[in-house]
């Protein structure tokens, strides 16, 4: 593998498909789930993952990226009703800072680019910290945007 890869055993990705960790889910079809995002830089943020346990885009088959963007394009829709963004942002890195979420605000405080590179280029800690969402924020975020799917 040409990448450096978070370590996660188990994976929090197959915790969540596998009924172990709260879920907060968006929706479900057979080959990828849609969840909120752990953390809310933006409210509404939502991951779309594959259900099998694939480490980077090079590990799925075309069957299941094609599965995956058929969901991104469907479910795209239902925060921006939800939320009413500013922008849409998405995006899909392979290697340590593998994540993925969605809506975009003009004067976001985060900084430029996916989140979690403008929280690790500025070192702040802190924005960590107040973006982290609980189970219970979750579902109350997946509902909502259920209610607009």
């Amino acid at each position: 593998m040409p990448f450096d890869l978070p370590i996660g055993d188990p994976c929090a990705f197959c915790e969540v498909i596998e009924g172990r960790m709260a879920k907060g889910i968006v929706e479900e079809t057979e080959l990828a789930l849609t969840l909120v995002s752990w953390n809310q830089f933006e409210v509404g943020q939502v991951l779309v993952i594959p259900r099998r346990h694939a480490p980077t885009l090079l590990d799925l088959t075309n069957e299941e990226i094609a599965a995956v963007m058929d969901v991104v394009r469907r479910v795209a829709d239902a925060p921006v009703v939800t939320y009413d963004p500013d922008g849409l942002t998405l995006y899909q890195n392979n290697g340590v800072v593998s994540r993925q979420e969605v809506p975009r605000r003009r004067g976001s405080d985060w900084g430029e680019g996916p989140p979690h590179i403008a929280a690790l280029e500025n070192k702040d800690e802190s924005l960590l910290r107040r973006v982290r969402i609980t189970a219970e924020g979750r579902e109350q975020v997946a509902d909502r945007i259920k209610a607009n799917l």
